[in-house]
């Protein structure tokens, strides 16, 4: 047997990355526990920057394969964290990559890749190191932002800090699944936080000082169920702009303006 997939050569976890040309779509597959028999792992995918995850950032196993010695190469169940059904996957390792290939899709949602090869991140540092996304631009580069563009003009990463997730948990009782910085106009951070619950999407506006929460606005609402959608829009100015939307018709609600101390003052 090839020395690879020999268990004594194995420090579980292990990490590994693939993305796609664009880096509009990234996988990543943490094995935590490989045998000469079996492979136990969890995946991560990020579909259109950040805008849909199939993901879950607790240890939970959604793969789990059995080595086939003729082919060499693990096949097994994996399914999403949509709650999809169960897919057929194929795994093989080498020393330095790692290839997916989905044999049969499952029934449901899912946005893992039918198939790629990724590279072997060294340690959770790394890994960390990767998915990190410390957005330093110019306002220019960003601003006029709004639902349809956000996914094109900000790259969201799955690593957010621990005090920004406990913040926006203690704040919102949600979990943080993508941030990204944004740029701001004053002596505080500016975050974009993407939270997936159920069947909504949402997309909040939080402001740090440090460590110290100031202040968030819920700027997008939106539930691939219904027609009736909360989108929203930001100018140069820093002027957020609410609006209901649905298939015929768009209505501003609520206007917002972020100032110089990090709060969203309501204009109208």
């Amino acid at each position: 047997m090839n020395k690879s997939f020999s268990s004594k050569s194995f420090t579980a976890p292990e990490s590994w990355r693939w993305r796609s040309e664009n880096q509009r779509q990234e996988f990543t597959i943490k094995i935590l526990k490989l045998t000469e028999d079996s492979l136990l792992a969890q995946y991560c995918a990020v579909y259109n920057n950040g805008q849909k995850l199939d993901c879950d950032f607790n240890e939970n196993a959604n793969i789990k394969a059995a080595f086939d010695p003729g082919r060499k190469i693990y096949t097994g169940k994996f399914k999403s964290f949509f709650n999809s059904g169960y897919g057929i996957c194929s795994i093989k390792l080498t020393d330095n990559s790692l290839v997916w290939e989905i044999v049969k899709i499952p029934t449901g949602t899912y946005y893992a890749p039918e198939k790629c090869i990724l590279n072997r991140l060294q340690n959770s540092r790394q890994l960390n190191k990767a998915q990190q996304t410390d957005s330093i631009m110019n306002a220019s580069d960003i601003l006029p932002l709004n639902y349809d563009n956000f996914s094109k003009k900000v790259k969201m990463s799955t690593s957010t800090e621990e005090y920004i997730k406990n913040n926006f948990n203690e704040h919102y009782q949600l979990s943080v699944d993508a941030s990204a910085k944004l740029p701001s106009n004053g002596d505080f951070q500016l975050y974009l936080i993407n939270n997936v619950s159920g069947d909504s999407d949402l997309l909040y506006l939080v402001t740090f000082k440090g460590t110290r929460f100031i202040d968030g606005l819920e700027i997008a609402n939106s539930n691939g169920a219904e027609t009736e959608q909360t989108v929203f829009s930001m100018d140069r100015s820093y002027k957020i702009s609410l609006f209901t939307q649905d298939e015929n018709t768009k209505i501003l609600t609520a206007t917002y303006q972020l100032n110089n101390t990090g709060k969203f003052v309501r204009k109208n």
